[in-house]
């Protein structure tokens, strides 16, 4: 297992410098996005409303972060296979 670990850790170090950037880009849209859906799920338990159009807000939200992270990180590798 930690042989895979240091093979995966290796692949990732020898990105080029744009590749990485894209992967942090979508690491960090990831982390916001469905930051952003868990307050919004809070606020909509705490204060229920009868017609609301949250839940699907949430529901977007939290699929299109993971939506925007794999895009961004197929396109990394994509693009570091191709330049490399």
């Amino acid at each position: 297992m930690f042989q895979h670990i240091q093979m995966i850790y290796k692949k990732l170090s020898s990105l080029n410098r744009i590749s990485k950037s894209l992967l942090k880009i979508g690491l960090w849209s990831l982390i916001t996005l469905t930051a952003a859906s868990a307050v919004l799920a809070v606020i909509n338990m705490l204060e229920p409303v009868s017609f609301s159009c949250k839940p699907l807000l949430i529901q977007s939200l939290f699929i299109y972060g993971f939506y925007l992270w794999a895009e961004l990180t197929i396109g990394a590798l994509i693009l570091d296979s191709v330049f490399q």
